[in-house]
C-alpha cells in the first residue's frame, strides 16, 4: 500500500483533537498538520498467521509463543487462529512531527491528532485486504494491541521477535516498551466464525474514564 491509498478522516483527527463540533479554527489546523504530514507518509505493514488456543490467563500460539492476559484470552475465546500484526507509518512522520512541535504547541496537537488518524484508517485497510484472504464463513476480529486491558505493554518484547519488526517494517522497541517510529500499531486480530457475535472492543479495557471510550 502507497501513501496514496491512506485516505484522511479528517472526522476522526478533530475527535482525537477534541475539537468541538463545528470549530472552524481547530478544523483549519488540522488542514494545515495534513497537508504537512501528507507527503512525510511510509506506510508499511507485517503480519503472520498462527493458530491458536487460549485458556482462562493466556493464549498460546503454534510456535510455542504464550501471552499472559486475561483479557486477551477473552477477546480470542474458542477461536483457533489468528493473526500478529504491525503497521507503522514510517520515521519521516516522526521527524515532520518533532519539527512541528517547535513551531506551536497547537500544531503539535494537530499534528499528532493526523498522524493517530492515518495510522488507525491505514491499518483498518489494511485489515480489510486481510479480510479478503479468509474463507467463506471467516471474519477478522478488531484489533487487541498491548496495553488493552490486562495486556501489559512489556509483553511487546515478546511480540516484536515473533514479527520480526525491525526487518520487516523498521519497526523497533525500546527498552521502556515505546515503539519507534511512534506511530505504530500492534495487535492480535483473533479470526472467528462469521456468525458469532463480537463484543465491543472497549469491554476488554478497564481504563473506564478514557475519554475516547466508545458505548455499546
Amino acid at each position: 500500500m502507497s501513501n496514496d491509498t491512506i485516505i484522511f478522516n479528517k472526522k476522526e483527527a478533530l475527535r482525537y483533537f477534541r475539537a468541538q463540533s463545528g470549530d472552524a479554527q481547530a478544523g483549519a489546523a488540522i488542514d494545515v498538520a495534513y497537508e504537512k504530514l501528507r507527503n512525510e507518509l511510509q506506510p508499511r505493514y507485517t503480519v503472520k498467521r498462527f493458530g491458536c488456543r487460549a485458556d482462562a490467563e493466556s493464549v498460546w500460539l503454534d510456535n510455542s509463543t504464550v501471552f499472559r492476559s486475561k483479557a486477551l484470552a477473552r477477546y480470542v475465546g474458542e477461536a483457533t487462529e489468528l493473526f500478529l500484526f504491525g503497521a507503522t507509518l514510517g520515521s519521516r512522520v516522526d521527524i515532520a512531527l518533532r519539527r512541528m512541535a517547535l513551531t506551536s504547541v497547537a500544531e503539535a496537537g494537530a499534528g499528532q491528532a493526523v498522524a493517530a488518524a492515518l495510522i488507525e484508517t491505514y491499518c483498518d485497510d489494511c485489515c480489510a485486504e486481510l479480510q479478503k484472504q479468509l474463507p467463506e464463513g471467516k471474519k477478522l476480529k478488531w484489533r487487541f494491541s498491548p496495553g488493552y486491558g490486562d495486556w501489559a505493554l512489556e509483553e511487546q518484547k515478546i511480540l516484536f521477535p515473533v514479527l520480526d519488526c525491525a526487518h520487516t517494517i523498521g519497526l523497533t522497541l525500546t527498552e521502556s516498551c515505546m515503539m519507534a517510529p511512534v506511530k505504530s500499531v500492534t495487535a492480535v486480530m483473533a479470526i472467528t466464525e462469521d456468525a458469532i457475535r463480537e463484543n465491543h472492543k472497549c469491554q476488554y479495557c478497564n481504563k473506564t474514564d478514557c475519554e475516547f471510550r466508545q458505548k455499546e
